[in-house]
């Protein structure tokens, strides 16, 4: 099984707050014997530990998130404990382990929209699309009316496998349901971003141009680090497709300015740009300082070699066009192990601390929102 090492947390304040939060909370418990208190302060610190989790998981510290969703009572937090292990399991890469615990967790509570959901995006992210496609309608039936995510997760697998006028249709009538959802600001640059993606191998070339500009524009009010990444590299492979060169290295120079440490793929396109201007020692210096920044990717060391090889034997002074032809194809295969992220819901929604005591009572039985949905 492989092992993925955690990112730098990018919400450190807010990791911060809820670790102090739940230190103070778990301090007054062990300070505290009314019974009722402790009933209380016992939900608290595992509505903390949920938010918690939930938070390391968004910043892929999968461990400490797993340790948190391991020790929350099984009686009474099952569905959404399977749920937060299953998807640590997944960030971590022990995907064997995390099928068995959504199937666990999907003989307990077989009608829960959460882990359905968890299913359907644990066979995405390993390119089971038509698993993935039948776990989010099997979730469908159990959607609680004012949640949307299996939908948003639908219109991205039907993205992705070419149905792009179906995963428009789910997208208008979402947006036109409640046009504030945040969550469109990630899901419309990937529908651009995949449309584009289908434009270019189709050769439709200023439409996939027109695909990756739209996923800009919209991009451009929520900056992500993936998003960005991919339409960066979208829109110059579009740009040098239609020789559009100059274009095509403003495009490169900006996407690495922005996102140094994000994509490998971004070294690349500044290279191809700097050699298709006919500055291949400029290309060798960006790939070699690509590759001190991802020692491990292979595809930048094949490139480089193949750039000092064609230096090496130069036919009449010239750059050998076939080269050029090699590293276009390059970026065709990096491009296509970007895959979509898709959405859990998240467990804290159900848990809110402004929640009634009636609300916190059915939640402590084990009950939750859409597990039981006609």
């Amino acid at each position: 099984m492989s092992h993925k090492k955690a990112k730098k947390s990018v919400f450190p304040k807010k990791l911060k707050d809820l670790r102090r939060d739940l230190f103070r909370a778990c301090e007054e418990l062990r300070r505290t014997r009314d019974r009722d208190a402790r009933k209380e302060l016992e939900l608290r610190i595992n509505y903390l530990k949920i938010n918690l989790g939930w938070k390391l998981f968004d910043c892929e510290e999968y461990e400490r998130g797993l340790a948190l969703y391991a020790s929350l009572p099984s009686e009474a937090y099952g569905e959404v404990k399977f749920s937060g292990m299953s998807r640590a399991l997944v960030g971590l890469g022990y995907d064997d382990e995390a099928r068995q615990i959504l199937e666990e967790g999907l003989k307990r509570f077989p009608q829960s929209y959460r882990l359905w959901i968890a299913m359907g995006v644990f066979h995405a992210e390993l390119g089971n699309d038509d698993d993935a496609l039948d776990s989010f309608e099997t979730a469908y039936q159990y959607s609680p009316e004012d949640d949307s995510t299996v939908l948003l997760n639908k219109a991205q697998i039907l993205a992705k496998i070419g149905f792009f006028m179906d995963a428009a249709a789910i997208l208008k009538d979402l947006i036109e349901r409640d046009p504030s959802d945040p969550r469109y600001l990630t899901v419309l640059p990937r529908f651009f971003i995949s449309l584009g993606a289908y434009h270019l191998d189709m050769g439709y070339l200023e439409d996939a141009l027109q695909d990756y500009q739209a996923a800009m524009k919209i991009w451009k009010e929520n900056p992500t680090h993936y998003e960005g990444g991919c339409i960066y590299m979208g829109t110059y492979a579009s740009y040098r497709n239609l020789g559009m060169l100059k274009e095509a290295l403003d495009v490169a120079q900006e996407g690495l300015r922005r996102f140094p440490e994000e994509d490998p793929g971004l070294y690349q396109n500044l290279a191809d740009a700097y050699y298709a201007m006919g500055w291949p020692n400029d290309a060798i210096r960006i790939l070699k300082k690509g590759i001190e920044t991802f020692p491990d990717d292979e595809e930048l060391k094949e490139v480089l070699k193949e750039i000092e090889s064609g230096m090496d034997d130069p036919e009449d002074g010239q750059k050998p066009p076939i080269l050029g032809l090699l590293l276009l194809l390059s970026l065709i295969r990096r491009r296509w192990k970007k895959r979509p992220r898709y959405f859990i819901p998240f467990p804290g929604k159900l848990f809110g601390e402004n929640a009634t005591k009636t609300r916190s009572r059915f939640i402590e039985r084990g009950y939750s929102y859409g597990t039981n949905r006609k």
